[in-house]
């Protein structure tokens, strides 16, 4: 079992960090050249309340402390911007800091397995940014595709729900379902985000991982 660490300002852990993980060890911030795990001996939890120091700057410091470690960011006031901000600086997960314990062992489950945790509002931000800065459509993959499974990845990689997929095709939401599932498995992805980083020009072999689950 891997080892949990938080890393928070407070001077003592919260009781729900306790309750999910009793084992767990709490440090602050760590400084220049500390060291806190190698490469998959730990699970690194950040906790951050507000905008001081900057969460994304302390992920890389944390990241240097813990190489190759996971970072879940703890946050007092969760928003789509801090979200983007602590993933692209290498977080794998961003919740509420308060989250009960079966929320964080859910968490930990998935960051375990190479998820991304994110809520479905950011998700849907980090699918449109991607698509908005995508200049060209990736048509050697889409060639794989019949024409009805190429319309829903498109609009699926574009940020669309199925609703909004089915409604858009004039479909039923139970067609869109099947039409992404087939999509999935001659793409060889695993979900939307998986489906939109292969489509928009940002390959699987990025550092986002493969799951996405929230």
């Amino acid at each position: 079992m891997k080892q949990h660490i938080f890393l928070t300002r407070r001077p003592e852990i919260l009781p729900t960090w306790n309750t999910a993980f009793p084992g767990a060890s709490l440090h602050t911030y760590p400084a220049a050249g500390t060291h806190l795990a190698s490469a998959g001996e730990a699970l690194v939890w950040l906790h951050v309340a507000g905008d001081k120091p900057d969460p994304g700057l302390l992920v890389q410091e944390v990241a240097l402390a813990a190489p190759g470690c996971p970072i879940i960011v703890l946050s007092n006031v969760p928003s789509d911007e801090e979200g983007l901000a602590v993933l692209e600086a290498g977080a794998v997960g961003y919740t509420n800091a308060l989250a009960v314990p079966e929320v964080l062992h859910q968490v930990a489950a998935v960051v375990e397995h190479g998820g991304l945790w994110v809520g479905p509002a950011l998700l849907q931000r980090l699918i449109a940014g991607m698509a908005t800065r995508s200049a060209q459509i990736n048509n050697s993959h889409l060639d794989k595709l019949s024409a009805r499974e190429r319309e829903v990845a498109l609009a699926v990689a574009g940020g669309a729900s199925n609703k909004e997929v089915a409604r858009r095709l004039e479909i039923s939401e139970r067609t869109v379902k099947a039409h992404l599932t087939a999509a999935f498995e001659r793409l060889g992805v695993r979900d939307r985000l998986q489906l939109s980083l292969l489509i928009n020009g940002t390959p699987q072999s990025s550092q986002i991982p493969p799951k996405t689950v929230h």
